[in-house]
């Protein structure tokens, strides 16, 4: 009787502490899947934002496209304006062929005036974000190596372009030691054509002019060289970003 209790406690035991098992088993395989659950919840959450982020560059980038279009537009008009005034320049710095042609090509409305133009503005708004601790969601290296790249190149060309600023505005104000500027102001208030009203001539003042001109000219080559190649490092870099946005959208 005595050993039937004992087997029975024993097989009682045996029961309970199988239950447990099976009890901590279930526990800590439910916690396992939640805890996997939330980890592929936040990876799937990250890799949405990272391609989000990789359709925003693109967008960027186009908008780069268009923008950088109108400021090479606007080159190739300087450069033809340059072009014209070098052999005048050669043929007599006060003759009256460069003193007419660099006052008309001054003259010009808006953006067209030899002394102003169009200038690129970046846009920064998706890089920023990026760089302040997100861009660990754009799981490609090239992605990442490329639009370090393409910020260097660009980062170039903007202090390029700010010294190609200051250096029409340089040739601003040499040009308004050349000609009359309060009777170009008259003119234009009475609806006159401008006329190239012309102060005492300096040849040391038209030797500065010439070499701003010359000098713009150089500037200006050295920048169609750096938007050609900022313009195929951005197509380089949309395409790697279109094919991250395919495999991964």
């Amino acid at each position: 009787m005595k050993k039937d209790l004992s087997d029975s406690t024993s097989k009682s035991k045996k029961s309970s502490w199988k239950k447990y098992a099976m009890e901590f088993l279930m526990v800590f395989a439910a916690i396992s899947l939640g805890f996997f659950a939330d980890n592929q919840r936040e990876k799937w959450g990250e890799n949405t934002r990272g391609v989000q982020y990789a359709q925003r560059l693109v967008e960027d980038l186009d908008l780069d496209s268009i923008r950088m279009e109108e400021v090479k537009v606007n080159y190739a008009l300087k450069e033809q304006q340059i072009n014209t005034l070098i052999p005048l320049m050669q043929g007599g710095l006060g003759e009256k062929p460069f003193l007419d042609s660099l006052f008309s090509y001054f003259t010009l409305p808006g953006a067209s005036s030899l002394v102003t133009g169009i200038s690129f503005v970046e846009n920064l708004a998706t890089r920023d974000e990026l760089k302040s601790g997100n861009m660990r969601l754009i799981r490609s290296d090239s992605i990442v190596r490329h639009l370090s790249v393409y910020a260097r190149k660009e980062q170039i060309f903007m202090g390029n372009q700010t010294r190609y600023r200051e250096k029409r505005i340089e040739l601003l104000e040499l040009m308004e030691e050349v000609y009359d500027m309060p009777r170009l102001g008259m003119d234009k208030l009475q609806g006159k054509k401008p006329e190239p009203h012309l102060l005492l001539l300096d040849p040391k003042q038209l030797r500065k002019v010439a070499n701003v001109v010359a000098h713009l000219q150089g500037m200006l080559s050295n920048m169609e060289s750096n938007v050609e190649t900022i313009a195929e490092e951005r197509r380089l870099l949309r395409k790697l970003l279109i094919e991250y946005i395919e495999e991964n959208g």
